[in-house]
């Protein structure tokens, strides 16, 4: 029996992995022959992508003919697909996803034919140039995987999608191109959400600003590459140092604290690195999207100190005097 493994690529997870290859290829300081793979798999991802979210929602779509559809020949791949720009036709017109992608789209034109330039002939350009294709359409196509194909995914496959793109993120953010041209426009929203703007923990940038108030909304998602968590308890789970359990059973600080300042008795207030203390510890509470002064010594909540000296939170110190 042979060991090795066999050839399986769901139709998502294919487009995934042309992703990955593209994505691998781009990082740090590509060469010349590390830049033709990323077109070429950048080009392939997305046209596998897009069909994958038709299929989703009706597999016939993904034919140019869909009164013609065949279960059997499509399982088979037998058959004749729609092109990029009628694909994205479909998603607009049939699927109505909340943000179509123009199927005239300068960046994807253009794309198409540097692929089609090194398929059929050859192509001879500077890195920086190829560089400026790529990333418009890397772009686009990170914001439909994270806004339209993964939450929708409801295949076999959905998991191992998802595992698939964790293995992406990271690699986003070694993207230099990519990095100036998501965090540029940002700029103006991420500068006065410094002060609760946290480290993302795939990418490794500070472009992860927390989210007040959470109800129906991701607390915290990084704007570079799209890594976001689902709750507060799993951003805690994240962001925390070390665990609760530790914490009651040996001492020590506890990976969270509830808020003072928040009318909520969930521990939703971590130490962390923020855009403004890269190289610190601050108190940022994940719910109100706010930072603290300290831990009052009295009731073990992260707050506002009315009196610093003595650690003192504004409720204990109203309760102290309230004796008097």
């Amino acid at each position: 029996m042979s060991s090795r493994d066999d050839m399986y690529f769901p139709v998502i997870v294919n487009g995934l992995d042309y992703l990955h290859s593209s994505v691998s290829s781009l990082v740090d300081e590509p060469g010349g022959r590390a830049l033709k793979y990323a077109v070429l798999h950048l080009q392939f991802a997305a046209e596998t992508l897009f069909k994958a979210r038709l299929e989703l929602h009706d597999p016939a779509l993904v034919w140019v003919k869909p009164e013609k559809f065949d279960e059997q020949l499509h399982r088979q791949g037998d058959f004749k697909s729609v092109g990029t720009p009628g694909a994205l036709e479909r998603l607009r017109d049939d699927v109505q996803v909340s943000n179509p992608i123009d199927p005239e789209d300068a960046a994807l034109k253009a794309l198409v034919k540097l692929r089609n330039r090194l398929t059929h002939f050859g192509a001879t350009d500077t890195a920086v140039a190829v560089e400026a294709r790529a990333i418009p359409v890397l772009d686009l196509l990170l914001t439909f995987i994270d806004e339209e194909l993964l939450p929708n995914d409801s295949s076999d496959a959905a998991e191992e999608a998802w595992e698939l793109m964790e293995t992406i993120r990271p690699l986003v953010g070694r993207i230099r191109g990519l990095v100036d041209h998501r965090l540029g426009p940002l700029g103006e929203k991420l500068g006065p959400a410094s002060e609760y703007t946290l480290r993302c923990l795939s990418c490794g940038h500070f472009a992860a600003p927390v989210t007040p108030g959470n109800d129906g909304v991701r607390p915290v998602g990084c704007l570079l590459c799209g890594k976001a968590y689902d709750d507060v308890e799993s951003a805690v789970d994240a962001y925390g140092a070390g665990s609760f359990y530790e914490a009651v059973t040996q001492g020590g600080d506890p990976p969270a604290y509830s808020c003072a300042e928040c009318s909520t008795a969930e521990a939703c207030v971590v130490p962390t690195q923020t855009a403004d203390e890269p190289d610190g510890h601050v108190l940022v509470c994940l719910w109100g999207a706010h930072t603290l002064d300290g831990v009052c010594d009295f009731c073990q909540r992260a707050a506002v100190l009315a009196l610093p000296e003595a650690q003192m939170c504004s409720d204990c110190l109203d309760v102290r005097f309230a004796k008097f």
